[in-house]
């Protein structure tokens, strides 16, 4: 494994897109309350002005004239796979074979095997790596988790969520390629329910079993924007998700999770976490706000990840707390979480999803 990075982190930025410049935001946050532990060296992005503008914000960063520009440089450390889907395959084993330290966004390939194949290229190179799914780092579910698990609420019986927006081809998340089945894993239930599918593992265990449908309403071939996956978990209870791409251009990204345990049922309507509503056996009904769900939160993500204290103010930003957790890994603080095996894995399950849509029957997992 590589040496721990214990100076200034310099970092390669590939793709200068809505994430690329999401992540150049939280590092500079970072930088700016870790004594400027990190900074953004290069960047690269096939739409050169992208890359001139993040550039600009980073004082003495330079635009890259091509990803493999990026990768010989011997100044950067590590680099942001920010780009298309159907370029992270060759990307990620082209840095892991350069000795560069790698945070791919999902989902990590066009196919588990690719993904599968990016990970034993990694391993092989000894690199450090993290995937990009970031609910692991949101509020709500810290929160939801913990109450579902205290031995108070019982035994876990079902849990539904609902993943919606709109297509993201224009409005808040306006990105073309999403649209393009060459550029694309496929459509909502892959490239914005991968976060779902492994929130689910995270949260409750192990899939035994599932069954999907789906559907394509909005007409791009291979891009579905409806699927509905019923979840067997290996812990003996069920889950839902449904995945929509709708045209309620106004309506904004949003995540509705219900819990129900023996003794408690947990409710939340968004994924920015604005409040838990709850109801006990004893038929008592509360609400957790947002003021107290984040000092929860924060008791909770501090006391596993200690290395975040210095971003007790912007907490509340999982970008940022994700790409934390990654800078500490280059630094040997702390091993990568989520790993990149966590992102092959939930795309393994869509897969498998997929083929049970295809099929139109239930499939088993297995790990």
């Amino acid at each position: 494994m590589a040496a721990p990075v214990k100076r200034q982190i310099q970092i390669g930025l590939i793709g200068a897109g809505l994430i690329g410049q999401a992540h150049s935001m939280m590092l500079r946050l970072i930088a700016e309350r870790t004594e400027s532990s990190v900074r953004i060296d290069s960047i690269y992005d096939v739409a050169h002005v992208a890359a001139e503008k993040l550039v600009a914000k980073w004082p003495g960063a330079k635009v890259a004239a091509s990803v493999r520009k990026v990768l010989d440089d011997p100044a950067i450390d590590a680099v942001f796979i920010c780009t298309p889907t159907a370029s992270h395959r060759e990307i990620c084993v082209d840095a892991a074979r350069a000795g560069k330290h790698i945070f791919c966004e999902k989902p990590l390939a066009m196919s588990a095997a690719e993904a599968a194949e990016m990970q034993v290229t990694i391993e092989s190179a000894g690199v450090i790596s993290q995937v990009g799914l970031v609910m692991r780092f949101m509020a709500v579910y810290h929160v939801m988790r913990a109450l579902a698990n205290d031995f108070a609420a019982g035994q876990i019986l079902a849990v539904a969520m609902r993943d919606d927006q709109d297509f993201p081809i224009r409005g808040a998340h306006p990105s073309g390629w999403r649209n393009d089945r060459s550029l694309t894993a496929g459509g909502t239930l892959v490239e914005h329910s991968v976060h779902d599918v492994d929130l689910f593992t995270w949260m409750f265990g192990p899939i035994a079993r599932l069954y999907c449908t789906t559907r394509n309403v909005n007409g791009a071939p291979g891009v579905e924007d409806v699927a509905f996956t019923q979840f067997e978990f290996a812990a003996g209870f069920h889950g839902q998700l449904a995945s929509i791409w709708h045209r309620v251009a106004q309506r904004p990204s949003n995540r509705r999770l219900e819990i129900f345990c023996e003794n408690l049922m947990l409710a939340s309507d968004d994924d920015a976490g604005e409040s838990i509503y709850l109801q006990r056996g004893d038929g008592a009904s509360e609400r957790i706000e947002r003021a107290e769900m984040m000092a929860r939160f924060e008791d909770i993500i501090l006391n596993e990840r200690p290395y975040l204290a210095p971003l007790r103010d912007i907490i509340r930003l999982p970008y940022a707390l994700e790409d934390a957790a990654f800078l500490a890994a280059l630094r040997g603080d702390t091993k990568p979480d989520p790993p990149f095996g966590a992102g092959v894995a939930a795309q393994r399950i869509v897969e498998l999803a997929y083929e049970s849509a295809r099929l139109r029957m239930p499939i088993d997992f297995k790990p």
